[in-house]
């Protein structure tokens, strides 16, 4: 059998991959040095000591892996075929990452800006061109992240792809016979006896009368005595 599937690759033009991955480098890096200085400045100056390469490593550097690192887990499951409910969760947990990111290096440098300043002559333009200008490396960053997931996902060639079947496929499994079943016999019904008619009493008819000869009118007499002279019909 031949399926015909669409090839995982993508149609993304060799210039335009080569800067978004400049791009988001570029603003991991400024977003990642803002981090640390305000992991250092909340109190994250321990170091731990790697025996393998022999240095001590700061643990201010895991501030933009915590934080960016999420941000980029967020969006990848977000573009992701999964679940409708871990889309959901995703795509919530990306924009308050994000937001968050944006909101705590844009406020970092514009405090920073303004408390360089001498208290008798600060100026109100440049801390917040310094949030303006400190917000645009982490949400560069994320919309980077975004449009590499969008990339992935969208951009599919339509060559489809042929999968022969293997040469020697596995024989499936033989079904085995049902066992027979057991059958009672069933007697033949008996054909019921016709019913009998009832007899019916037969009543005798008699025979027709023999006709009446006219009787004469000399077999009659009056009450005086004398015979009648015509024949009676009734």
């Amino acid at each position: 059998m031949t399926n015909t599937t669409t090839a995982p690759a993508t149609g993304e033009p060799r210039m335009a991959a080569a800067a978004s991955w400049a791009v988001l480098s570029a603003s991991f890096g400024l977003s990642a040095a803002t981090w640390i200085a305000m992991a250092r400045l909340a109190g994250f100056s321990a170091k731990i000591h790697l025996p393998i390469l022999d240095v001590a490593a700061d643990l201010a550097w895991l501030m933009p892996v915590a934080v960016d690192g999420y941000v980029v887990v967020a969006l990848v499951l977000w573009m992701a075929p999964v679940p409708a409910k871990v889309a959901e969760f995703a795509r919530v947990n990306t924009y308050a990452a994000a937001g968050i990111g944006v909101a705590a290096q844009s406020a970092y440098h514009a405090l920073t800006v303004w408390s360089a300043q001498p208290p008798a002559d600060r100026q109100v333009w440049q801390p917040i061109l310094a949030a303006v200008v400190g917000a645009l490396p982490p949400a560069v960053a994320g919309l980077a992240v975004h449009m590499r997931a969008l990339i992935r996902r969208e951009s599919r060639p339509t060559t489809p792809t042929v999968n022969h079947p293997p040469a020697n496929p596995t024989p499936a499994p033989a079904t085995p016979a049902p066992e027979p079943v057991a059958l009672i016999p069933i007697a033949p019904a008996t054909p019921a006896a016709p019913a009998t008619p009832e007899p019916v009493a037969v009543l005798p008819v008699e025979p027709n009368p023999a006709p009446v000869a006219p009787v004469p009118s000399t077999a009659f007499t009056r009450r005086n005595g004398t015979p009648l002279t015509r024949e009676v019909s009734r």
